[in-house]
């Protein structure tokens, strides 16, 4: 039974959360690695540090937050966090191939969306060579996460770089708090089938380990064949999926915190570029840091270092050869965060990140840039009722090619040797109306920074007549995001039932287009002639919309879940530069109603759960012989469904299905949707 504490203002509830949070983990005073199950019990919702720095109630955050809890993740019939995500207003997901998703958050979609920022534990693992996330190599096995975070809209300020749309923070469960084992197995239709297993356990009172590992596979050719997107190469294989992670968690004394982690992953897909080419790959990505937080007593100091590297192969559409992508990304960064009284807080916080990208074919040597960043944050409370926010942050990127400029190019070393500096901010006003109702006014600007594959990839096709250089571009600009935001929040008590509506705009400026075989070649020296085409900012990207939710989360064992979200969005220009067709449409991809429905009940062992998903029809760019078009996906109604039982205190079983009515458009992608199903056999310790 939750308690609940209606202690009416936000000086009240800033208290109370200080003095949980102080006894939370082995008596750490605003400790950063938070008992959040427990304070979730004590409070009655999630709590989060992501959004500020110290301990918030998930109705104080000064955006809008939603918090995916144990227990939803538990009742959903989602196998993967792409499927837990497709629930939620908001959130658009895009399924392109059994290892390849993408995640947009209001609006934008896109293959290797770049506008997303995700984070496991605070570390990033956003892929910053392309700009994309690789939802199948972040390390991370549903059995261990305690909750998932997504922050919606433009949040550099808060947490840097390419934060533009969104960020989404996957947190783990904590060793020092909570102690578990869960293995489990799946086995379904097209050859899936999963292995998982996760571990958190206490060494003593002070040291936690956090173990995982995860390996699956599908039978996905046969399918891909029937696709009018089929594989050109017959280098295409079924994919699959491997990964192991582990974190120690030590209590270093009073007030004192560390984490050490480590990550490991393989996947084998078939990817689809910007034009929705299929190309195989074959992805390797490890990471390895630590973080480390102190309670000085006035504040808390906390640090982290991480290194992220990936090495990726795989053969390309265009040229006649592959493709070997490594790069390595380190990141070194500090915060400080001090209350003042129960009425104001104050950050500051420092970045420096090193990224190298080296490429064959390609330049030789490698592209680097090093970016240090200061960022800062105020929270006061003037009243009881009124919170303003205000945070900023200062980029300073600098761009450098280690390594010659091989010919032909229309670049030199010298327009490699560039900087970038550019500010981003994050400001909100929250008023609480009532010990229910809360009101939310923010507004951010938000920067999407050029890829280095972007800024200085580089191949030769040769021609019979002209040799063709496709390459990106050092003097991209990053993509400028402004965004407005009006939130009301609503808690029926008696009903137990939470109503959230959010109205949003937000624009980009400077939007980056991939190369493609319909955009305009550039200029090129006349003594050494050749056709070249490269990456560009080519206009702007708008998006307005409203985001409506209701939830139920009883304790009669019937929950529930309803959310629409309408979004009108436009690109400019569209869909053509300088008369070529473009090679994105962010907003003929964008559905513009989405609907979802999930209803769960629990009896004694027995839980059901069912799913409904509505989208709007859509389009996709797409490469069709030499040019591009833009292909129809109708609207589509897809069920989903989870039938589990409990056998004893360890054992459970489960019998699931997606897209029960076989629609062929539910994942916002030209390769056509199936039916499946799945049985999973779990065990918890």
């Amino acid at each position: 039974m939750r308690r609940t504490f209606p202690l009416g203002g936000t000086r009240h509830w800033r208290a109370a959360l200080l003095a949980s949070a102080a006894i939370s983990v082995a008596g750490t005073a605003r400790a950063q690695e938070l008992d959040h199950q427990g304070l979730q019990d004590l409070f009655g919702e999630s709590v989060t540090t992501s959004v500020t720095g110290q301990p918030q109630r998930a109705s104080d955050a000064p955006a809008a937050l939603l918090i995916i809890t144990r227990d939803d993740i538990r009742r959903s019939p989602a196998r993967d966090l792409v499927d837990l995500l497709r629930a939620y207003a908001g959130i658009d997901v895009s399924r392109w191939t059994a290892n390849q998703s993408d995640v947009a958050v209001r609006g934008g979609v896109q293959p290797f969306n770049p506008r997303l920022l995700v984070l496991v534990n605070g570390r990033q693992v956003y892929l910053d060579h392309y700009g994309m996330t690789n939802w199948g190599s972040i390390g991370v096995e549903l059995d261990e996460i305690q909750q998932i975070e997504v922050v919606k809209g433009p949040n550099s300020a808060l947490f840097g770089f390419n934060a533009v749309s969104g960020v989404i923070n996957i947190v783990t469960v904590n060793p020092l708090t909570t102690q578990r084992v869960t293995a489990s197995a799946d086995i379904g239709t097209e050859g899936y089938a999963r292995l998982s297993g996760s571990a958190a356990f206490a060494l003593g009172s002070d040291f936690g380990v956090r173990l995982s590992a995860g390996y699956s596979r599908w039978d996905e050719l046969d399918a891909l064949a029937r696709s009018p997107l089929a594989p050109a190469s017959d280098a295409a294989e079924d994919p699959l999926r491997l990964q192991v992670a582990g974190e120690v968690y030590g209590q270093l004394g009073v007030g004192t915190q560390a984490v050490l982690s480590g990550h490991y992953s393989e996947t084998r897909s078939n990817d689809f570029l910007h034009v929705l080419q299929l190309n195989p790959s074959r992805q390797r990505f490890h990471a390895f840091g630590g973080r480390i937080s102190h309670d000085l007593g006035w504040g808390v100091l906390a640090a982290t270092a991480y290194r992220n590297a990936s090495d990726i192969r795989g053969p390309i559409s265009f040229p006649p050869f592959g493709l070997h992508l490594d790069n390595e990304v380190t990141v070194l960064s500090s915060k400080l965060v001090v209350p003042a009284g129960t009425s104001n807080t104050f950050g500051i916080g420092t970045e420096y990140r090193h990224n190298r990208l080296t490429q064959q074919p390609g330049y030789p040597g490698a592209t680097a840039y090093d970016l240090l960043a200061v960022s800062g944050m105020w929270e006061t409370a003037p009243t009881e009722a009124l919170t303003l926010t205000l945070a900023g942050r200062v980029d300073h990127l600098q761009l450098r090619q280690i390594g010659i400029v091989d010919q032909p190019t229309i670049f030199d070393k010298t327009d490699f040797r560039r900087s970038i500096t550019e500010w981003s901010l994050n400001s909100a006003l929250h008023y609480q109306v009532d010990e229910s109702t809360a009101l939310r006014l923010v507004v951010a600007r938000g920067l999407q920074a050029p890829s280095l594959f972007a800024l200085a990839s580089r191949f030769v096709i040769p021609t019979p007549l002209l040799p063709v250089v496709v390459a990106g571009d050092p003097s991209l600009s990053p993509s400028i995001v402004w965004s407005g935001e009006i939130g009301l929040s609503h808690r029926i008590e008696a009903a137990q039932i939470q109503l959230d509506v959010n109205a949003f705009f937000n624009r980009s400026a400077h939007i980056m287009s991939t190369p493609a075989g319909q955009m305009p070649p550039r200029a090129t020296p006349p003594q050494y002639p050749f056709i070249f085409f490269d990456f560009d900012n080519v206009g702007s990207f708008r998006a307005l919309g409203i985001e409506a939710s209701a939830a139920h989360r009883g304790d009669n064992g019937l929950s529930w879940l309803l959310d629409y979200t309408w979004t009108e969005s436009s690109q400019e220009p569209a869909r053509q530069f300088q008369g070529i067709q473009l090679p994105l449409a962010l907003d003929r991809a964008t559905p513009e109603h989405k609907a979802r429905v999930q209803l769960s009940y629990e009896r004694g062992p027995w839980l059901g759960t069912v799913a409904a998903r509505y989208n709007s029809a859509t389009s996709q760019v797409i490469a069709q012989g030499s040019g591009l078009e833009l292909t129809r996906l109708s609207q589509s109604l897809a069920v989903d469904a989870k039938l589990a039982l409990q056998v004893g205190r360890s054992l459970s079983l489960e019998l699931s299905g997606e897209n029960l009515t076989d629609a062929a458009s539910v994942d916002l992608s030209p390769v056509p949707s199936e039916r499946r199903f799945w049985a999973t056999v779990r065990a918890t310790f």
